[in-house]
């Protein structure tokens, strides 16, 4: 009887705890903006939209190479050759180059509240990093 009981204790704990780790991951990819959450996947035009302008930002290109990926709309065109309409690649001997534009924004909220840093790859949310307490504007 007391072994039940101690085995259901256990199953609730580590359900409760695997829930809080999966919450706390969750609000690390998301970000409030007003009225409107901004998360992974959005667009450059939805987050300027929602939260503004923001206090800093900077620019980088990166370069990713490798054989292409279906995910990215690349086909087989014979020969070994591939092509891809919806990136601007260059193609050679089943490798492929691609320029990636990276851009970093940091959000400043005020002094109450943790400053946010949004990183965007090819114009789209990637990452959602909390920094510390932000400062008066």
């Amino acid at each position: 009887m007391g072994g039940q009981i101690m085995r259901k204790f256990l199953i609730l704990l580590s359900t409760t705890l695997m829930l809080g780790l999966l919450g706390s991951s969750a609000q690390a990819n998301t970000m409030r903006c007003e009225r409107e959450l901004i998360s992974r996947g959005d667009n450059q035009g939805e987050v300027l939209a929602a939260c503004g302008e923001p206090v800093f930002a900077t620019q980088k290109t990166i370069y990713r190479s490798g054989i292409p990926n279906r995910r990215f709309g690349t086909f087989s065109v014979g020969n070994g050759y591939y092509a891809d309409i919806t990136r601007r690649e260059l193609l050679v001997h089943n490798r492929s180059t691609v320029a990636v534009p990276v851009e970093v924004w940091t959000y400043n909220f005020g002094p109450r509240v943790f400053m946010r840093e949004v990183t965007f790859v090819d114009g789209r949310v990637d990452r959602i990093r909390t920094l510390g307490y932000g400062h008066r504007k």
